[in-house]
């Protein structure tokens, strides 16, 4: 019965294709650990979106995104709104919606999660440009917005991972020009010439800690951004973010709000968990919504534990 039967949305091409590679593995564990289940395989970007809505309407209540975090934004657009589970076993790059939530990365244990059912109401926020789109827990633009045009349009690439992501960062910094913004959190103003900007329920940010001790539970976005960096400079700042305290960080500033509004001279691609989804408007909106969703998460997680404790449970 479709209704007790959790639906697995597999994204195949999730961490460069080692998804694929563990395909076997991930339904040997599934059927282990859940019993009976159904499946289907994502293909390409958005494809996600599809394989749900068919999930939702054959009567499935838990559906688990497996994949990364574009995958779960996908299943997240279509039953925000419903009273169906989400379930999260991460298997691509970073996994932010994972390390935001507590959800191990080993397979095993992702699934006994899953079965053992517990769920938090979390919620759920929007982003408007020229299309809207829902997210659990990072947007990002600017130059990273830019970034990601440049990665998606060079074809198949000869060389994978970490280090081309890292070179296409190198080269990208010196060819992004900062763009006039007008950026309003709440009733604050801040008008800047704008370098990176990202925004979120969650501390993470491809697997970095960008906004330190942010989280879901809090009830408010926390955004960040750099203002006036290109180059060496752009490139050194970022890696401040990643590694040191944005304390440290002279042309950095966070801000908290439930309501943020961008204004910028020239359109901006704009990227929400992985996946662009605006590249043709001046003006984008971030906001919460009314909506929350059951997401299933460990029952002993704890969104407000120090570093060291979350580091510990994971």
């Amino acid at each position: 019965m479709a209704v007790r039967t959790p639906f697995l949305v597999i994204n195949p091409n999730a961490n460069e294709g080692k998804t694929e590679k563990i395909l076997d593995e991930i339904l040997e564990t599934s059927k282990k650990v859940l019993g009976d289940f159904e499946y289907e395989l994502t293909t390409k970007v958005g494809d996600g979106i599809e394989v749900t809505k068919r999930a939702k309407d054959a009567g499935h209540k838990t559906i688990l995104s497996v994949g990364g975090d574009g995958t779960l934004n996908e299943i997240l657009n279509v039953v925000y709104d419903s009273d169906i589970k989400i379930g999260i076993i991460p298997s691509g790059g970073s996994c932010d919606a994972s390390q935001t939530n507590g959800i191990p990365k080993n397979l095993e244990k992702a699934f006994e999660v899953v079965k053992a059912g517990y769920t938090v109401k979390a919620p759920v926020a929007y982003a408007y440009g020229d299309t809207k789109r829902y997210f659990l827990d990072m947007v990002n633009g600017a130059f990273l917005g830019y970034l990601n045009e440049v990665e998606r349009t060079r074809g198949k690439p000869w060389l994978k991972g970490d280090l081309r992501y890292t070179l296409l960062a190198f080269e990208s910094a010196f060819k992004y020009k900062p763009v006039k913004t007008k950026i309003t959190v709440g009733d604050q103003v801040r008008e800047i010439d704008l370098s990176f900007f990202a925004l979120g329920f969650g501390d993470v940010l491809g697997g970095y800690k960008v906004l330190p001790d942010n989280h879901p539970q809090k009830g408010e976005l926390g955004v960040v951004f750099l203002k006036d960096y290109k180059g060496f400079r752009l490139i050194n700042s970022m890696i401040k973010l990643m590694f040191q305290s944005i304390k440290k960080n002279k042309k950095a500033e966070i801000l908290y709000g439930k309501k943020i509004t961008l204004e910028s001279e020239k359109n901006l691609t704009w990227v929400t968990e992985g996946e662009i989804f605006s590249r043709e408007a001046k003006k984008i909106e971030f906001g919460i919504t009314p909506k929350t969703v059951d997401l299933i998460i460990p029952e002993a997680w704890k969104y407000e534990a120090s570093d060291s404790e979350k580091k510990s449970f994971m």
